[in-house]
């Protein structure tokens, strides 16, 4: 059975900041069709919520990768519900992430 997938605030703001910023470097094109390929791979998590890897001392939170971007989400299964909580790319400073 597939769970619910709930966007968070968080993730939709990364999400238009790397649509953003790869729009000025790529083209709109290229950026529309990363970002669309980067939401698919958040709602999948809901067909196959233990897919991701668990995060290390974040108990619930699991992560996939999709390109260089990690996507982070949390699952609840008293709920069958995912909350993809960030997208974070690989070559920042993930000690400035917040989940």
């Amino acid at each position: 059975m597939d769970y619910r997938v709930v966007l968070s605030d968080f993730f939709i703001s990364d999400l238009k900041e790397i649509v953003d910023y790869l729009t000025v470097r790529a083209g709109s094109e290229l950026a529309s069709r990363i970002g669309h390929e980067l939401l698919n791979r958040a709602m999948e998590t809901g067909h196959n919520p233990f897919i991701g890897q668990a995060v290390k001392d974040r108990p619930g939170v699991r992560k996939v990768l999709r390109y260089s971007y990690r996507i982070y989400y949390d699952v609840d299964e008293s709920r069958q519900v995912i909350e993809v909580l960030r997208i974070w790319h690989g070559a920042r400073d993930p000690r400035t992430l917040r989940l």
